[in-house]
């Protein structure tokens, strides 16, 4: 028999380590960098989140108002290979440059407002580019602060396995300050420059084009004059959350989110046509809003082409982009329905947060609260592109049919007694089927011309001879003309036989 032994009532003394004990690798800083993100062009994201996050504090100071927008501007200096993204913000005052700059994952942002918190997005460009640069100046100082770092030697130190050290020694080594006079002691921005990137796939950090595209899409930008919902929309989010568009120039070009009136399928003559637009709300876990949105209404004609930037329905928090636009994907019972939707979800409650590469939402309690609610609105798309295909079905047949007596007629010859019946029938069962065509004024348009050929047929005399009717048209006589309904019943069934 084996005996248990009995654990001591008192747990052992515990020991506090000291803090000399605790060593930071130099790998931690690869992580933050290359490691973090999937694409490249995410880097201007980063830097745009935190240029908003800027503008705001520049706004709360007062330093931006009346008239005087946020602006962020992307320069590119393709001989010299580099990138320049500059913003009228608050900047960041002198003596604060280095804390705040050197700070890895030490944001004084986490429990405020704003849209980055974990003091890691700045590092992101090092992946890309020989030297990274960040240039600051706040309202009223007379200095410019300057911190570079030297992505070379940070790759070398990090790829050798003789070099060790932890994180400070690594950062103390690559990194350089400096100050310069200021121009105007008035102004305040903060600058980041890439200098010498990386060739990649397309030369991605230089496309101009692809990069205007991609930040048209998931920034702060205002909605495009061709967009006539617009407007509309703004107000709508601004009862929950204020709304301030920042402008952004990529290469001096404006950026405005992608949504217009009427989109043209790349390599297709068809366009898409926005006529509706939809919006709704979600509850958070309080009862209060945590999040509110848009759906545009359009054809549901098929899937929309991604190369249009509009496909899909996507998550905005603090109006920059979460994810891309196949986020809510699993929402849809089919998920091939979320490529058929047009519109975007702003969650304004903050504990529904993204993660740190900002592709997802953290999973918790308040996130599994939004989906839930999702749901629905997912069914209704799905049953709005299923009752868009039948009404198009039912306008082709009905098309049909009017092409068909609209020709007929025309012939101005004589009908005998089974073609007209079955003309007439054919009329009957089109006008069932325009009843199920959801577009108004398409729908009428149908209607009045079923009805124009009804009473033209109904002025034709058929020739003499034997007479064929339509079993449908033999049902609708039985139906409307024997009054007993059981009768009625039978009379049907028995005629039904016949033409079996």
């Amino acid at each position: 028999m084996i005996k248990s032994t009995a654990l001591k009532d008192r747990k052992p003394d515990r020991i506090g380590v000291d803090a000399d004990a605790v060593h930071i690798g130099k790998d931690v800083i690869e992580i933050l960098t290359s490691g973090m993100y999937v694409s490249p062009v995410t880097v201007f994201r980063e830097y745009i989140q935190n240029s908003a996050d800027s503008i705001d504090a520049a706004r709360s100071h007062n330093l931006l108002g009346g008239a005087k927008r946020g602006r962020v501007a992307i320069a590119f200096d393709h001989a010299a290979r580099s990138v320049v993204i500059r913003d009228n913000g608050a900047g960041i005052k002198v003596r604060d440059a280095l804390p705040v700059l050197l700070a890895i994952g030490g944001s004084t942002k986490r429990g405020t407002h704003a849209r980055g918190f974990r003091g890691v997005g700045r590092l992101s460009g090092l992946a890309y580019c020989r030297e990274l640069e960040f240039r600051t100046k706040a309202a009223g100082d007379a200095t410019v602060a300057s911190v570079t770092w030297d992505s070379r030697a940070l790759r070398e130190r990090l790829a050798t396995p003789g070099v060790g050290g932890d994180l400070k020694s690594i950062i103390s080594d690559v990194v350089t300050v400096w100050y310069e006079k200021a121009e105007d002691p008035a102004d305040h921005f903060f600058e980041v420059r890439m200098n010498e990137i990386a060739r990649l796939r397309n030369d991605l950090l230089l496309n101009e084009g692809m990069i205007g595209r991609y930040l048209a899409q998931v920034g702060p930008v205002p909605f495009a004059p061709e967009f006539s919902f617009g407007k509309e929309i703004q107000k709508r989010l601004s009862n929950h959350s204020p709304q301030t568009p920042i402008e952004i120039t990529v290469a001096g070009e404006a950026l405005h989110r992608p949504y217009r009136d009427e989109l043209e399928f790349t390599g297709s003559a068809h366009k898409l046509h926005i006529n509706d637009i939809e919006f709704f709300e979600f509850a958070d876990v309080d009862g209060g809003i945590g999040a509110a949105g848009w759906l545009a209404h359009h054809e549901y004609v098929r899937s929309i082409p991604v190369g249009l930037g509009v496909r899909g329905l996507r998550a905005r928090f603090g109006d920059l982009q979460v994810g891309e636009s196949n986020l809510f994907e699993e929402s849809f019972k089919e998920p091939r329905f979320n490529g058929w939707t047009i519109g975007e979800l702003h969650v304004f409650d903050r504990r529904i947060i993204p993660n740190a590469r900002r592709d997802n939402f953290e999973v918790n309690h308040h996130h599994s609260n939004l989906l839930v609610q999702l749901g629905p609105v997912a069914a209704k798309i799905a049953q709005r592109c299923r009752s868009a295909s039948v009404a198009r079905n039912n306008v082709q047949i009905v098309q049909n049919v009017i092409d068909e007596v609209g020709s007929r007629i025309k012939q101005k010859r004589s009908f005998d007694r089974a073609e007209l019946s079955r003309l007439k029938s054919a009329l009957l069962r089109a006008g069932t089927k325009a009843k199920g065509i959801t577009e108004k004024n398409l729908r009428q348009r149908l209607e009045a011309k079923l009805d124009r050929l009804k009473k033209a047929l109904a002025k034709v005399s058929p020739k003499r001879g034997a007479s064929v009717v339509a079993l449908d048209e033999a049902a609708s006589l039985v139906s409307k003309l024997v009054t007993n309904r059981e009768q009625a019943q039978k009379l049907i069934e028995e005629l039904r036989k016949l033409c079996g």
